[in-house]
């Protein structure tokens, strides 16, 4: 199904069940409502009814029993049947009560004697009941329901007294069916109406109850003596009461059907009008998600009118912005020149990176000038120097970063050499005139030239960006591509990766070189030398990966794995008995890095280690106020400072002066020629006397014999460091070192 199909076809469904729903809701309350409303109006005329019938009954109840007991009353005063009773003259007793019985229809009668015997009107004997007896003694005259063999009766019974009690005029009328159809006969409503024992009967005397489809009431029957409770209950079904509404009912149902029928149709019909504009919307919607743009015609000026007309200034708008971003992400917005991506994508059109040579011309110290003369000055300089570069060579110059335009030559151009590159960076390196002042522009040159037989991780833009950090370097104007100077970085990032791994599964360890003290003539300390062992390559040295270390970041967590090494052996010397301080040599990073020093001081603070941090005066100048803070932190913490190699680089009395350092280690190049010279002799001299003066000790390392070993001792060194004294041992070889050494020993 299309979309656009599928979606009015879904919306408008929606609408049509929730109208329809709605409705048929609405109708199933109203419905309710009638419903309820006609029951509880039915009820009420019928509790009415009830009531009423009730009543009459009641009425006839007490008629009948007056009537009855009035009857037996005027027969048991009459002085021939009391005397025919006292005698028990049967014939005479039964021709009385015979002739009172023919007079009235449904009327019975009896005469029963003290005894229990009693008289019919046909001359038979019988026996009462004893309950029946014993309520006429008790009671003398009394009336009430008297239960016979299943039957139910109304009774009254009159003592027959001569004077004394001689018996009891009893009459009686049957309760059955033909009375009850009577009584039901009197109500304007068809109840039905039954003697029931009153246990049978769940509602309360005089009250209306419903059970089970019915509604009834019902009314106590005083019993004759003391036998079960009986009751009158009337009672009506429900069904027949809500009888004449039902034709009304079918109506509203039929009303509700067909309005809900009518609601549907219709409610579809609006649904289709309001979800056709929606629709035609959707699609369009989608076509532009799948980059094709369809306007939406405008219908009318509805809320669906306006909302098409908002979709179209929004096709329009974003049709503006994305040739506005396709412009700004081709072009660099200080200058308006060509970026990166343009030239990737021009150098695509032009068959690829086989297909062209790239130079990169950049401005050296170009941080300093940007902020020498400001950013908007610096991006005015280099547009200047790009139609210079342009009116030169006569291609196009790209931006691709900050300090470097890039330059696209064919492979036959002339331009496409270092030496042509050396060429155009001497014509363009003049002065530019910003604001009226001169800006000196110096630059260097970068050149990439695709070689089939070399497979290089780079491309050609980046190569050539290399290739100026190569020329900016050695300080030459130009330079090309080198793949054998730039190596393999992917080879170094997998080779720091395995060192992270040795410091966890031992590939590293630790060797010490001993240190001896010529005032006491007794190693002193020893010089932590990292090892490598590598599973393949075999021993890798210090000079190949530490530099790698520094460059990648990694030196870190090399230096931390030296700092928790140095602090166990030297846990496993002094088990040993030999209390001996351990140098351990710090990167220059490391002084710039408040998180190493707080961890270095809170590892050695914990342990009790004794260590010394050998620095070199070359890691303090690139921040000088920082390092000296965190080396007068080690140095609170009771950490050594140890200047290491002093004379080997930029030696500086100025940082020499500010650095809290408890020793000053001369370089080795200076010790291996001590003894060729008096002027290497002079310069060792001077270096000892300036750094007793300043309150350090002395350490010379690369002590190769005993000659240069007396040398230094007689210039006043302190202790001496070399493979005269001993190589770097593993910590097994340096303990039998230790106890093979004469505590006194004398090096001669």
């Amino acid at each position: 199904m299309p979309i656009r199909s599928w979606v009015s076809a879904s919306l408008r469904r929606k609408l049509t069940v929730i109208y329809s729903a709605l409705f048929g809701l609405i109708l199933l309350l109203v419905a309710g409502a009638v419903y309820l409303s006609i029951k509880i109006n039915a009820e009420r005329t019928v509790e009415r009814e009830l009531a009423a019938s009730v009543a009459i009954f009641e009425r006839l109840w007490n008629m009948s029993s007056e009537n009855m007991t009035a009857r037996a009353e005027v027969l048991a005063s009459d002085y021939g049947f009391r005397e025919a009773v006292a005698t028990e003259d049967y014939p005479t007793i039964a021709s009385a009560i015979g002739n009172v019985s023919a007079r009235a229809e449904g009327l019975n009668a009896i005469v029963a004697f003290p005894d229990g015997r009693y008289v019919s009107p046909d001359g038979t004997e019988g026996s009462l009941p004893d309950d029946m007896l014993e309520a006429m003694f008790t009671m003398g005259k009394t009336s009430g329901v008297v239960t016979h063999e299943g039957a139910n009766f109304q009774s009254v019974a009159v003592p027959i007294e001569a004077p004394v009690l001689v018996g009891w005029a009893v009459f009686w009328s049957d309760l059955d069916e033909a009375r009850m159809h009577a009584l039901e006969e009197l109500s304007p409503i068809p109840v039905k109406a039954e003697i029931r024992r009153s246990a049978e009967w769940d509602g309360e005397d005089g009250e209306i109850h419903k059970t089970r489809g019915w509604i009834g009431a019902s009314r106590h029957i005083r019993n004759f003596g003391a036998g079960e409770q009986m009751s009158l209950v009337i009672t009506y079904p429900l069904q027949a009461a809500m009888a004449p509404y039902r034709p009304m009912m079918w109506a509203i149902i039929s009303f509700s059907i067909f309005g809900a029928g009518l609601l549907v149709v219709s409610g579809g019909l609006v649904a289709r009008s309001l979800t056709q504009p929606i629709a035609t919307l959707d699609e369009a919607v989608h076509a532009l998600a799948a980059g094709n743009r369809q306007p939406v015609a405008v219908t009318g000026k509805d809320e669906f009118g306006r909302l098409a007309s908002s979709f179209n200034m929004m096709l329009e708008d974003l049709e503006a912005r994305e040739a506005a971003i396709v412009t700004l992400s081709r072009e660099d917005m200080e200058t308006g020149l060509p970026n990166r991506r343009a030239m990737n994508d021009d150098i695509d059109a032009r068959g690829g990176d086989v297909a062209v040579r790239i130079a990169v011309i950049r401005v050296l110290r170009f941080r300093k000038v940007r902020a020498s003369i400001g950013h908007a000055a610096t991006a005015q300089a280099m547009k200047i120097l790009a139609g210079r570069i342009q009116e030169f060579t006569g291609a196009l110059p790209y931006r691709i970063n900050g300090a470097d335009l890039g330059l696209i030559f064919e492979p036959g151009s002339r331009f496409a050499t270092p030496e042509a590159l050396t060429h155009i960076v001497g014509a363009c390196s003049q002065p530019v005139m910003i604001e009226d002042a001169s800006v000196d522009l110096m630059l260097c040159s970068g050149l990439a030239i695709p070689d089939a037989a070399e497979v290089r991780p780079l491309g050609l833009i980046d190569q050539a960006v290399i290739a100026a950090d190569m020329a900016e370097a050695n300080q030459a104007p130009s330079a090309a591509f080198d793949l054998a100077r730039y190596g393999n970085p992917a080879s170094t990032l997998s080779l720091m990766s395995e060192m992270l791994k040795a410091t966890r599964d031992g590939g590293l360890s630790l060797h010490y070189q001993p240190k001896f003290s010529l005032k006491t003539n007794t190693v002193c300390g020893l010089e932590a030398l990292i090892r490598w062992d590598h599973p393949q390559q075999g021993r890798i040295y210090p000079d190949t990966f530490i530099p790698l270390a520094e460059e990648t970041g990694h030196i870190r967590q090399l230096t931390e794995w030296v700092v928790i090494q140095a602090i166990e052996d030297q846990r496993a010397l002094r088990q040993n008995g030999y209390e001996l301080p351990i140098s351990v040599n710090i990167s220059g990073r490391q002084l710039n890095e408040d998180s190493f020093a707080l961890w270095a001081i809170g590892k050695i603070r914990s342990s009790g280690a004794k260590l010394c941090f050998e620095i070199t005066e070359t890691a303090v100048i690139s921040d000088p106020d920082k390092a000296l803070r965190l080396i007068n932190l080690f140095r609170a913490a009771g950490i050594s400072i140890s200047i290491d190699d002093y004379g080997a680089g930029l030696s500086s009395l100025s940082y020499l002066k500010q650095i809290p350092a408890h020793e000053l280690k001369i370089d080795k190049s200076f010790i291996l020629t001590v003894e060729d010279g008096k002027s290497d002799q002079l310069m060792i001299q001077s270096t000892i006397d300036l750094a007793h003066a300043m309150g350090m000790s002395v350490v010379a390392e690369g002590v190769e014999n005993e000659r240069v070993v007396e040398l230094l001792r007689a210039m006043g060194a302190d202790t001496v460091q070399g493979y005269h004294i001993s190589r770097p041992l593993t910590l097994e070889t340096t303990l039998s070192f230790l106890r093979a050494q004469n505590p006194q020993r004398d090096i001669a």
